[in-house]
């Protein structure tokens, strides 16, 4: 019986995600989120959250048009 790991499950999704059109985020910070998911240190709803976090502090900082 084939395990499938977290990393097998995160690879699959990016690039079905990257074929579709909707390219992963590349930023340390999320792909920190998601090293964390695969050891299995945090759950997805936590990825969520803090990714959300993470993308209105960035909004939050950039300088208007």
């Amino acid at each position: 019986m084939l395990m499938t790991t977290r990393k097998d499950i995160a690879d699959r999704i990016i690039i079905k995600w990257r074929d579709l059109g909707f390219p992963m985020d590349d930023h340390a910070e999320f792909q920190a989120l998601l090293k964390l998911w695969i050891k299995g240190d945090i759950s997805v709803d936590d990825i969520r959250r803090r990714y959300v976090k993470l993308l209105q502090e960035r909004y939050s900082k950039r300088k208007p048009d």
